[in-house]
């Protein structure tokens, strides 16, 4: 069966990291990507002695890795000094752990958060934002420039196009000549109702060459994204060509949880890369 080159799943529900890379050895995944959001992952709960036989165990067992930076309560957008530094210091342990863990260059995929908006009295939706654009665009550059210089070379910062608005594609076409990267979730290119975001998916097809992450999972009308490839409503086939094009291979991470659903979903791609004699 045809599979991604260089394919993954997302650690969520697994017992540990060792027994997460144990799994992936005895089916047929070539790298894990564990998830920061999980309490058990964070870095400083990952000792120096575990990390060298992470990197040992992934070693022995030909294993790679990506990182998944934490999503939820922290924003590179904060201007609140300590919280901002905080965050920062927060991503930065986040990299030390890749580094320490991977036996080769590696990835961490990171959200870009978003800034504060404030609506006006009687229904007006409030210009804040266009007020401010400066400050957040500061605020944004400056701490993705930041981590990206502490990633290399070792490893490569890729932001996922969740949450994409002019302010971050501005700042995003910016830094890519200086070492950022793109991770293309593809279900996250589609909005309320199912309409596709235009602006985000031209945007990513001008920079294809600065893909290094794709994030594979379907939609569920009623249940929502993240569920088993081939029981949503996602055509596959149009970014399976898109992508097949590419230069350099990124790295597949199926965000479909428990990781059984993961083995589903691969099969699934699998079958549909025979169809269509594709490569990834």
């Amino acid at each position: 069966m045809r599979f991604p080159n260089n394919r993954a799943y997302h650690v969520i529900y697994d017992e540990s990291l060792m027994d997460a890379v144990k799994y992936a050895s005895e089916n047929s995944w070539t790298s894990i990507v564990p998830d920061i959001g999980v309490p058990a992952f964070s870095p400083e709960r990952i000792s120096s002695e575990e990390r060298a036989q992470l990197r040992t165990m992934s070693r022995n067992l030909s294993i790679s890795w990506g990182f998944h930076a934490a999503g939820d309560n922290v924003s590179l957008f904060s201007t609140y000094p300590p919280i901002r530094s905080g965050i920062i210091q927060y991503f930065k342990q986040t990299i030390n752990l890749a580094r320490e863990i991977s036996t080769g260059p590696t990835n961490v995929v990171i959200h870009a958060g978003a800034p504060p908006t404030f609506r006006k009295a009687r229904g007006q939706a409030g210009n804040f934002g266009e007020l401010q654009y400066q400050t957040y665009a500061q605020v944004f550059r400056e701490n993705l420039t930041e981590l990206i210089e502490h990633a290399f070379p070792h490893i490569k910062i890729a932001i996922e196009n969740t949450g994409w608005t002019p302010l971050i594609r501005d700042v995003v076409r910016q830094l890519l000549p200086k070492g950022l990267k793109i991770c293309l979730d593809i279900p996250k290119l589609y909005g309320p109702g199912f309409k596709l975001l235009e602006d985000d998916w031209k945007f990513i097809q001008e920079h294809k060459g600065f893909i290094e992450v794709v994030h594979i999972h379907d939609i569920d009308p009623k249940l929502g994204s993240h569920q088993v490839v081939g029981e949503g409503v996602v055509d596959f086939e149009r970014y399976l060509r898109f992508l097949s094009e590419l230069k350099t291979k990124p790295q597949y991470v199926f965000e479909v949880r428990p990781r059984e659903a993961a083995n589903e979903s691969l099969a699934n791609i699998g079958r549909l890369l025979e169809i269509l004699k594709l490569d990834l």
